[in-house]
């Protein structure tokens, strides 16, 4: 392999990143999504990237895509790049002043109902000339690789690197669809039940235990929380469902009262470079203000549990 060094003064930045989504896509077509270049354009500057490493950078075979020794050393390299890149920009973009200009949330999916974007809607026609960009994730990356300012996120603690304040406790509750509840619930046929499911397929399932229903099988495994809905919905199962999202939902009813676990406190999280952003500090003061109104749907005040006795 051709020196590191040697290499290094021959490609820049936009071949470092090119070969970083690669590697975190594992293919090239989905490299060339996020980056806006067809997977034939990131197939050929990898390419060249090899040619100009002197080696193979990576490999294939029955356990997916591998990297070489000198593909690692490089990707070790572009990350430790990355870093230093991303920490000046939060740094740069962290001093603006200006209530003018981009800034990006991002939320999980399940986060986008009604009550909570119009806090965004309010927010919007408060700063008109803040263009807002709403991103749906669960991973606190997005900060990280500075596609994102402010992150909503669900946990019991913030990560060590992040700035983090805890907005409030959130609830969750057993949900079924109406014609589950009459035809397995409610009709003797008990033997047909079963859960909707978060966890892994090694994973113990301990949330059953506080439950009416421990002993019921699991008949649907979906990280989701979108999807697990849906499935309840056309009568898959029973789920275990935030508040916020199954509430409002007139296709399904809320079969227990609600309960809080420390793993759904919802959190705000920044980057410590972005406190002196105006425009973040302006959205996170908005959020945070608005929190209050929107206790009721999260704490699962706005609607009570079916009584399956009746």
């Amino acid at each position: 392999m051709r020196h590191l060094g040697a290499l290094m003064r021959q490609i820049d930045w936009s071949d470092l990143k090119l070969f970083l989504s690669f590697i975190r896509a594992g293919a090239t077509r989905a490299a060339g999504a996020q980056l806006g270049l067809s997977h034939s354009t990131v197939a050929r500057r990898l390419e060249l990237l090899s040619e100009n490493a002197g080696t193979g950078l990576y490999f294939r075979n029955s356990e997916g895509l591998q990297l070489t020794s000198a593909g690692q050393e490089l990707l070790e390299t572009a990350k430790r790049i990355e870093d230093e890149i991303s920490t000046y920009e939060r740094r740069s973009f962290g001093q603006n002043q200006e209530l003018e200009g981009a800034v990006t949330l991002s939320t999980g999916d399940a986060l986008s109902v009604e009550q909570f974007l119009s806090v965004i809607a309010e927010f919007t026609q408060k700063y008109p000339k803040i263009d807002l960009r709403l991103i749906t994730s669960v991973s606190v990356s997005d900060l990280d690789r500075q596609e994102a300012d402010l992150a909503l996120r669900f946990g019991d603690s913030p990560s060590d690197h992040l700035v983090g304040r805890r907005l409030t406790k959130t609830a969750r509750a057993i949900y079924a669809s109406k014609d589950y509840i009459e035809t397995v619930l409610q009709d003797g046929n008990m033997d047909q039940a079963g859960w909707i499911s978060f966890s892994a397929p090694d994973d113990k399932e301990t949330w059953k235990r506080s439950t009416p229903y421990p002993d019921l099988p699991t008949h649907l495994r979906c990280a989701d929380m979108r999807t697990q809905q849906i499935a309840c919905r056309a009568g898959i199962g029973l789920v275990m469902l935030p508040c916020f999202l199954c509430d409002p939902d007139p296709d399904l009813h809320r079969i227990s009262e609600p309960e809080f676990v420390a793993r759904q406190d919802l959190w705000l999280l920044r980057h410590s470079e972005m406190r002196r952003n105006a425009r973040v500090r302006a959205l996170s003061d908005h959020i945070v203000a608005s929190i209050p109104k929107l206790k009721p749907l999260l704490h699962g005040e706005t609607r009570k549990a079916l009584d399956l006795a009746q």
